[in-house]
């Protein structure tokens, strides 16, 4: 059993460190007193920098500054994160990291195509935008009919090029490809938001994250030698690729896929083989391209894993502390590979997962934004993420009721897997509004901390559908290109939390995972969680191993039920021997779960009840978190007597079986009961 006395103290009076720190990145002339009055509006430190102006990190007296900031923290009992960054996205540095070095950069590769039909004279030139040329050569084509032309990837001919200049005949019926490296930066994230038009860093590039650490990091731990080991954690701020353009009004000459020198020795040395003879593959091709497309966001994912949050996070486990903070886009299966090729293998090597939330009022609040993250989580067995909480999106909207808004979001989170919140949700609220928002969220970590979801319904994310699409584009990649892994994948979340029904995202290695559980100790588990349904979205392809796991848990006996097809298998094998797959809708899927029955598995009209389990010590805990603007009743038909914390006020009633229970609007409660 776990120790009630305890839990019933942190959750009347959470701890300061269960609580909000306010995103910090400039201090009053006097702040002590800036201080004292965070101390008094209840939360629990910062999330704070190196002074932005004169110079950042290379100017001795805004460390200084900083020094004194940190023991004023220190003194006031309130813990800090050192952001990293002198605005955002960070690597950087103010500008400071890439002067004098153009070469470390955020680059991008894209192609020229030259097809002939008549033999001729190809000359290309490189323009001035571009640094080099990296590669070129020509294939024949096949035109079986008046409209169709195939490239004969299979038949490269390498052709010649210098740094700047291609020249060549091509025979009738001949394709020339050009393959030429720039600046990822015209048109992209970094030329669109609200701090800079600076250029950013290839966060491919080792070299180029090392130099962000010795100009940004280093001078802070020689100064302050001791000042990463008093911080919670590194604060990072939407590094990425910068390949996207971000605009739909714009149109711009090149199109884009991400790169690194190395990348085709990389490719190679990862997979036995030599990606040039199908580089057009990642710019142009159907289905053709899919295998290749895959293989190379998987690269462009592990590169940017190992240069970027693996460096980070092992320099600063080295200096005490854990890196952190946030990526872009983290709600979207798209944009997992528009900005990092594989985002889930980005995270997984950060020391704490985080995400950042702009949809503050629950109506529009994303579902998905904490469970992909929930992957790197689950795997990694950590307690939980960091969320930065951002009221930035319908900011109208959102201040006619700012405080209902933003606890009904918060609810969400933590149910989600949220343990930890940085905020700018700063001057919204008056004094007493804010202490009880900050013992709020106390009490929702109080609870969940170091509990995982309990939960047997797992979700298969198909970013292999999404990375055999992506096509480098033109114009904004928002919105365009094909997002049916995304798509279908809400639709399932969606109905699922609209339903009471809690769940996991899971890949293919969490598959071979359950696969040989179910072989070595007879039960399919994933992290410790056993298995009882895994649904499919409706893909296009789907990785052939995840297929064979799958079906040898469907012959276990394990629901797997596919939403209206199964996909195709990437691989190359025979796979008719597979059995027949489940193909339903989504609400085959939701009536599936209710037919589970469960203390709270019911239907509530006119209220959305968002439901999760956890286990402490023997006793369960289930959290219910109301997204709506009216009260929700739900039936407690547990077999023993429970009880009802409530976070808004700290209190604890009793629950007696068959009585119903009332989750107030956008709040969450906990019942705590034996089983």
């Amino acid at each position: 059993m776990f120790d009630k006395t305890k839990l019933c103290e942190q959750f009347e009076n959470p701890p300061r460190t269960f609580r909000v720190s306010p995103m910090t990145h400039g201090w009053a002339e006097d702040y002590r007193a800036q201080m004292d009055q965070g101390v008094a509006y209840g939360y629990g430190g910062a999330v704070t920098n190196v002074p932005f102006a004169n110079g950042f990190t290379s100017n001795p007296a805004n460390i200084e500054k900083f020094r004194d900031i940190l023991a004023a923290m220190d003194e006031k009992g309130l813990e800090f994160w050192i952001y990293d960054e002198m605005g955002y996205p960070s690597g950087q540095g103010g500008g400071m990291v890439l002067d004098g070095h153009p070469e470390l950069a955020a680059k991008g590769i894209y192609m020229h195509r030259r097809i002939a039909y008549e033999p001729t004279h190809a000359k290309f030139r490189l323009d001035d935008e571009s640094d080099k040329i990296v590669w070129a050569a020509k294939y024949p084509v096949e035109t079986p009919g008046i409209h169709e032309s195939y490239v004969q990837f299979g038949q490269m001919m390498p052709v010649e090029f210098t740094a700047d200049f291609v020249e060549c005949d091509l025979a009738e019926k001949e394709i020339l490809y050009v393959f030429c490296v720039k600046d990822a930066y015209a048109g992209s994230h970094s030329t669109h938001n609200v701090s800079s038009f600076r250029k950013n860093i290839n966060i491919l590039d080792k070299a180029a994250v090392r130099r962000f650490i010795d100009l940004c990091f280093e001078p802070i731990a020689q100064a302050i030698p001791d000042a990463y080991s008093r911080a919670v954690n590194v604060f990072t701020d939407e590094p990425s690729l910068h390949v996207m353009y971000v605009r739909d009004y714009e149109t711009w000459p090149y199109a884009l896929a991400p790169w690194v020198d190395g990348l085709f020795e990389a490719f190679e040395s990862e997979y036995g083989e030599s990606l040039l003879p199908n580089l057009p593959l990642i710019f142009e091709g159907g289905a053709n391209a899919y295998p290749v497309r895959v293989k190379f966001y998987e690269l462009i994912g592990k590169l940017a894993a190992e240069a970027y949050s693996g460096q980070l996070s092992a320099w600063c486990e080295a200096h005490g502390c854990g890196f952190s903070g946030h990526y872009l886009l983290e709600e979207n299966i798209s944009h997992h590979v528009k900005q990092y090729g594989d985002f889930v293998r980005v995270m997984r090597a950060a020391s704490y997962p985080g995400i950042d939330i702009l949809n503050c009022y629950p109506e529009i609040y994303p579902y998905n934004v904490t469970r992909y993250a929930q992957m790197a989580v689950r795997k990694n067995n950590t307690n939980g993420m960091m969320v930065e909480i951002c009221p930035f999106a319908n900011v109208d909207e959102f201040k006619k009721d700012p405080l209902n808004n933003m606890t009904a979001v918060m609810g969400l989170l933590y149910l989600g897997g949220v343990r930890v919140t940085n905020s700018y949700f700063n001057g919204y609220t008056n004094e007493a509004e804010t202490r009880w928002f900050n013992e709020y969220v106390g009490r929702l970590r109080a609870m969940l901390d170091g509990l995982p979801n309990d939960c047997g319904t797992f979700i298969y994310y198909g970013i292999e559908d999404a990375q055999a699409k992506t096509k480098p584009l033109y114009c904004s990649g928002w919105n365009d290109g094909d997002t049916l892994a995304q798509d279908s994948t809400e639709a399932i979340t969606t109905a699922l939390n609209e339903n009471g029904f809690d769940y996991y995202f899971i890949d293919s290695e969490d598959l071979a995972e359950a696969a040989e559980t179910l072989k070595t100790a007879g039960t399919a588990s994933i992290s410790g969680h056993d298995v009882k349904t895994i649904l499919i979205p409706k893909l296009d392809v789907i990785k052939e191993s995840s297929l064979k796991s799958l079906a040898e848990l469907a012959e276990a006996g394990i629901r797997v039920k596919f939403m209206e097809r199964v996909p195709a298998s990437l691989g190359e094998n025979d796979l008719s021997a597979l059995p027949e797959f489940e193909k339903v809708t989504v609400g085959d899927m939701v009536d599936t779960l209710y037919a589970d029955g469960g203390v709270f598995n019911e239907k509530v009209s006119g209220a959305t009840v968002l439901r999760a389990k956890f286990m402490r010590d023997g006793t369960t805990i289930r959290m219910l978190a109301n997204k709506s603007r009216a009260d929700a009743q739900l039936t407690y038909n547990g077999a023993s007597d429970a009880e009802l914390w409530n976070p808004a006020d700290g209190s604890v009633t009793p629950v007696k079986p068959g009585e119903t229970v009332t989750v107030p609007a956008m709040r969450a409660i906990f019942v705590l009961y034996q089983e």
